[in-house]
């Protein structure tokens, strides 16, 4: 190996040492919220692990003023959550966001009506389960009618 190929590997490992791990990604930077920054929000926030989300919505619960920034931040990691508290919550908080350009308000309101959508079908799939229950509760019954009108019948 030649001198500057050693060299150059050598400030590589350097370099690569001063670079933040990928698990740990900068948040969006206070008051930042250009569509941009807001798509990279999103993405950011959907390579998170579960227990990473869970500190982060943690932090930003336990902060006593957030700005829009950080009130979108805490809408996106509320929406990754599967309760229908968590995304109803974070479509109140993305209605309170204010001052948006176009750009950034077409983002909003797109992940509005993606929210609301998922929280209706959440309602229709509890609703859906709830009436099957019903189906199987009155087959079972007209099952056990149909047994004992059966049993009475034979001597």
């Amino acid at each position: 190996m030649t001198f500057k190929s050693v060299f150059l590997a050598g400030l590589l490992l350097t370099l690569n040492a001063c670079a933040l791990p990928p698990e740990y990604p900068a948040l969006l930077n206070p008051g930042e919220t250009s569509a941009p920054a807001l798509l990279g929000e999103l993405a950011r926030v959907s390579t998170l692990s579960a227990e990473q989300r869970r500190r982060e919505l943690a932090g930003l619960e336990s902060a006593r003023r957030l700005d829009d920034a950080r009130r979108f931040q805490l809408a996106a990691l509320l929406e990754r959550e599967d309760s229908v508290d968590a995304l109803e919550r974070s479509l109140k908080i993305l209605g309170a966001l204010t001052d948006q350009d176009a750009r950034t308000q077409v983002l909003i309101d797109l992940m509005k009506k993606s929210l609301k959508a998922r929280i209706e079908l959440k309602q229709q799939t509890a609703r859906a389960q709830e009436l099957q229950d019903k189906l199987d509760q009155i087959k079972a019954l007209e099952k056990s009618l149909q047994q004992r009108n059966g049993g009475s019948q034979t001597p």
